[in-house]
């Protein structure tokens, strides 16, 4: 429940009433006069993005909390900007920015304005010292409170903010005749500072009403409240004041060196003092004057070495070991901004570095498993950056960091940081082991990629290596099994699986049922579908009894993709990393198609191929580039669909992928039967000898399958030892760009697909990203992208220059 907020009644309607008529308001005021009481008073219900901005000096900092208070879905690559951006849009979330620095003001003004520019309905709420200056900005002035003059009765809110603290720190009632002079000297001492009177309120209470001493500044007040607390609590209060974020009880205990429940008492008394906050949530924080005040007098002890350290120990006693699994609900992880202090500072000093590197390994698990790797990525770079640790837990940290940030920026981002693994691992004793297990993550990012040489390059280099232990060998066995399958070389892979299958027990139990998958996946590629189901729903259903739910999942899918059945496993989409999510969601697509929902299908198709485009998983995005091409087919948009197709031949050409080539050729055939019939049988002559070369099938597709095809017609030009050549390849290329034999029209728009005029149509209309959306069954981030083709196509800077340019055609 929060305080009361006295004396602001008229203040807080004309916040909560200019909050509905503009969309940036900042609520600007000396340090302690209310503003951030005042701000969770005005949202109060309202379920805000609250980002706490006390201590930061730099606008990244800010939007790395900013976004951290939205819990975004971070596409790999992703600006954060436009994450930010997106985001708000989806959300429409009110977001309050309390505590911005009057430097920090100044900075921020271009990302607030073109935030607030590319969004509709998203508003902020600022609190700030200093008016940040911006046009589109509302200051909202908050007073003092009002403090009776001499001739004026004694009376009005900040006599009763007074009494009501005295009150509630254990003080006595005052008498209003006797305690007069008293009083109206303390309030006018207090200047109407709501912080300065809680503050000599609770000194009232303590040493009684008469003997406080009025105050010249609030910064004396302070010291005097402080020069009040007992030795422990001021102990404690010196060290609280080296962190500019909240903590919890476990933490504060920790920094106070007490017990957790006497600790809450030295925090209570504090509180009582008006030198902390206890939230409902069992969080403590400093109020900014307070700090700055912790800090002057911290400077000539030893506490902030001493809060340093009790950081350390809190975080080394509280993450889970290495034998120890986590857990996504371990309290810790609400603590996680400490965490991140404890390991950069232990980090800092040679001294401690190893356990900086143990305990960013130890954070890791819990992390991955609670879908955050973005955070695990900060930790771990953290420690790599300061400088080199053990050797195995070096390698393993590096291995780790490779893993994030592949699937946070994207694919290959990961490969530096396998480069620096490789230099932990050669300090090993045993070396090869660990080499391996990094070689072997390296050929996972080539085969996501889509780069099936390299793939096979770097499975061969882990082959040579000695001192290979089975896991890394199974693994990268795997990989090359998985390889094979994507380029058509099913007997090949076929011949790997026994290798892999046979004796994965213990930690290998997962590579086993991922090779029994890709089986499922040869005898779905050659026909046999019968077989194909029943490996899927067998491998499925050890993966569930093993707790392998990643694994289970792909197997889920591919039984749905042979069989339509319902979804045994159905996950939030955003809880999933982007190598499965994908299939996942592009698997949705296709269940849609079946259904007849063909626009809904085309829409979830083109987010994966987004987001397969910007995490670099260009296996995810050929397949996404089919399904969208069909769903396209099935709706009558051959021109659109002739260009995904296209790409799809482009794309999987480079990789290779002979079979899914094969699909979108199929695709080319069916769209330019009727207006370039030659051409289309030559299309359907590739498709039928890229299949047939491999033993392999035409495989059922939602809303292709009923397609008529026309007569092939050889064109032995257009493949190469099996492959698609450089004629076959240009043939797709002139379709994608264009030349597929439809006129072209004479409007602005006719460089636009039509799902991208559909777009700027309804921005004509005045509605936003996330109205487009719903209407087009798309998702924000696919309608910004299309947004973000438009303009660069039709070469304007805007979405109110398109909304112009629209109305005039109109």
């Amino acid at each position: 429940m929060l305080p009361a907020c006295l004396g602001r009644r008229e203040t807080l309607a004309h916040v909560r009433s200019s909050l509905l008529d503009r969309r940036w308001v900042t609520l600007v005021g000396p340090p302690g006069v209310g503003k951030t009481l005042l701000a969770r008073h005005a949202v109060a219900g309202s379920d805000p993005a609250w980002v706490d901005a006390r201590g930061l000096t730099g606008v990244d900092d800010l939007l790395g909390r900013w976004l951290s208070a939205l819990s975004p879905d971070i596409a790999p690559g992703e600006a954060p900007t436009l994450t930010l951006i997106r985001t708000l849009d989806e959300s429409a979330r009110l977001t309050v920015l309390d505590g911005v620095s009057a430097r920090l003001a100044r900075s921020l003004v271009d990302l607030l304005e073109t935030t607030l520019a590319a969004t509709s309905t998203p508003r902020i709420l600022s609190t700030s010292a200093v008016p940040y200056g911006a046009p589109g900005e509302l200051d909202i002035r908050i007073e003092p409170l009002g403090v009776p003059l001499p001739h004026e009765p004694l009376a009005g809110s900040a006599l009763e903010l007074f009494i009501g603290r005295l009150a509630s720190a254990g003080g006595p009632l005052v008498d209003l005749e006797r305690d007069e002079s008293v009083l109206r000297s303390l309030l006018e001492a207090s200047a109407g500072i709501p912080l300065a009177i809680e503050q000599m309120a609770a000194q009232a209470a303590q040493i009684g009403l008469t003997d406080v001493v009025p105050p010249e500044s609030l910064a004396e007040l302070t010291q005097a409240s402080y020069a009040l607390c007992d030795q422990s609590t001021q102990t404690a209060y010196r060290r609280l004041g080296s962190l500019d974020v909240d903590v919890g009880f476990d933490v504060f205990a920790a920094l106070a060196g007490q017990p957790r429940a006497l600790a809450i008492g030295t925090a209570a008394q504090l509180e009582r003092h008006g030198l902390l906050e206890i939230s409902p949530d069992e969080r403590v924080r400093m109020p900014g004057p307070a700090r700055r005040h912790a800090l002057d007098v911290a400077r000539h002890t030893d506490d902030p070495a001493q809060a340093s350290a009790a950081l350390l120990r809190w975080a080394l006693a509280t993450l889970p070991s290495m034998e120890q699994d986590g857990s996504v609900n371990d309290p810790w992880l609400l603590d996680l901004a400490v965490v991140e202090v404890a390991i950069r500072g232990a980090a800092a000093d040679p001294a401690t570095r190893d356990l900086a590197y143990d305990l960013a390994n130890r954070a890791f698990g819990p992390l991955y498993t609670a879908m955050r790797p973005r955070d695990a990525l900060t930790l771990l770079e953290t420690v790599l950056a300061s400088g080199d640790g053990p050797p195995e837990v070096g390698a393993q940290v590096a291995r780790r960091a490779g893993i994030c940030a592949s699937e946070v920026i994207g694919t290959f981002a990961g490969l530096r940081f396998l480069d620096r693994a490789e230099q932990h691992a050669v300090a090993c004793a045993e070396p090869g082991t660990q080499l391996a297990r990094t070689a072997s993550i390296r050929a996972e990012m080539f085969l996501d990629a889509g780069q099936l040489g390299d793939a096979r390059a770097e499975v061969a280099r882990l082959m040579a290596i000695d001192g290979v232990d089975t896991y890394a060998l199974r693994q990268a066995r795997r990989t090359l099994m998985d390889a094979h399958v994507s380029a058509g070389d099913l007997e090949l892979a076929e011949a790997l699986s026994p290798a892999i299958i046979d004796g994965a027990v213990g930690e290998e139990t997962w590579l086993g049922i991922a090779a029994r998958i890709l089986c499922a996946q040869i005898a779905w590629e050659q026909g046999r579908e019968v077989e194909a189901l029943a490996g899927a729903r067998a491998a499925r259903a050890d993966a569930m009894a093993r707790g392998e739910d990643r694994i289970a999942l792909l197997a889920d899918v591919l039984a749905r993709r042979v069989s339509g059945e319902p979804a045994a496993l159905t996950p939030e989409p955003e809880q999933l990393p982007w190598a499965v999510r994908l299939g996942y969601q592009l698997q949705g697509a296709r269940d849609a198609a079946r259904r007849g929902e063909y626009v809904l299908a085309a829409g979830l198709a083109a987010d994966v191929v987004v987001l397969a485009d910007s995490a670099r998983l260009e296996r995810d995005g050929v397949e996404a580039r089919i399904v969208l091409g069909d769903a396209l087919l099935a709706q009558g948009d051959l021109t659109q669909a002739g260009s995904m197709y296209a790409a799809a031949v482009r794309r999987s050409a480079r990789c290779p992928l002979p079979l899914r080539a094969a699909d979108a050729f199929d695709g080319l055939a069916a769209t330019l039967r009727e207006v370039r019939p030659d051409h289309a049988g030559k299309c359907a002559w590739v498709a039928s000898r890229l299949r047939a070369v491999r033993g392999a099938a035409v495989t059922a597709r939602p809303g292709f399958s009923g397609m008529t095809l026309p007569p092939p017609r050889p064109a032995p030009s257009w493949l190469v030892d099996g492959h698609v050549s450089a004629a076959g390849l240009e043939a797709a290329i002139r379709i994608e760009s264009g030349d597929n034999g439809a006129a072209l029209e004479s409007s602005p728009l006719a460089n636009l697909t039509r799902a991208q005029r559909a777009v700027a149509e309804l921005v004509g209309a005045g509605l936003t990203s996330k109205e487009i959306a719903e209407r087009l069954f798309l998702s924000p981030r696919t309608v910004d992208n299309h947004l973000a083709t438009i303009y660069r196509r039709l070469e304007i800077p805007s979405r109110a220059r398109l909304a112009a340019l629209m109305a005039d055609l109109s």
